[in-house]
């Protein structure tokens, strides 16, 4: 099974995970494409940094013209249309982040914006797919970590998002520094969040960044991309396709 493992170190937005796909070795203009097919107007930017202390990609969106509250049913609505024409079967996997994000809601909210979501995230889940496809990912997979609290809404939103995170030990990552729609993605997902073992081949490790210039630890992503060679007795083997190439997957 060919899987991709996420490793937050601090922190973690959506862009940064589709940074390290490209360093992974997406092409950007790819995905330019994969934009172009399905009648979406957006535009990015992306940038390596080869010569960097941790040679990591950044990438970002560029904010969509959107005023006012941005409630749930918009935003579904938003990446519904985004689907429609190539991928309708990411759809029902866009609810799935879609059920994580609404329980960091504030109860008796509706507003998304209240927790620093945007429209354009919904192109970040896109592009994001895209990536996935493109690499013949089967599942994903997140390195548990432990969360430090925050005071911000948006870092109550993120720590009340992940429920699966689960580790206790090791350096806390500060709720402040995970984008409540990244923590969404981990979430919604992440077939499981569990440590690698030896029964995992890595075939490759790449970095998404959050700094065009200056990446480091703290703001860095890290992706490993490889493959379970024990399939049978392998917890990892019990679990469906989650993206690839299958259209007949029920998700």
């Amino acid at each position: 099974m060919k899987a991709l493992f996420v490793r937050c170190y601090g922190r973690l937005t959506a862009d940064m995970m589709i940074g390290g796909l490209i360093d992974m070795g997406v092409p950007p203009v790819y995905l330019k494409s994969c934009l172009s097919d399905a009648g979406i107007t957006a535009d990015f930017m992306e940038k390596p940094n080869p010569a960097a202390q941790i040679s990591a990609h950044y990438f970002h969106i560029f904010p969509e013209a959107f005023e006012g509250p941005l409630y749930m049913v918009s935003f579904m609505a938003r990446w519904r249309s985004l689907c429609e024409k190539v991928h309708p079967e990411w759809e029902e996997t866009g609810w799935k982040v879609f059920r994580a994000l609404a329980s960091g809601l504030p109860e008796g909210k509706d507003d998304l914006s209240l927790n620093g979501v945007s429209m354009e995230n919904a192109v970040s889940l896109y592009l994001l797919l895209c990536c996935l496809d493109y690499l013949e990912t089967e599942s994903l997979f997140t390195i548990p970590f432990s969360i430090e609290k925050g005071t911000s809404e948006a870092a109550r939103a993120s720590l009340a998002i992940l429920k699966s995170a689960g580790a206790t030990d090791g350096e806390p990552v500060p709720a402040e520094d995970i984008h409540p729609f990244a923590a969404a993605i981990l979430e919604g997902l992440s077939a499981d969040f569990i440590s690698m073992d030896g029964r995992f081949l890595s075939d490759k490790t790449a970095y998404g960044s959050s700094s065009a210039d200056k990446p480091t630890g703290n703001n860095t992503v890290c992706l490993y991309l490889g493959y379970y060679t024990d399939r049978a007795e392998s917890v990892f083997g019990r679990h469906m396709k989650v993206f690839g190439a299958n259209p007949d997957l029920e998700l």
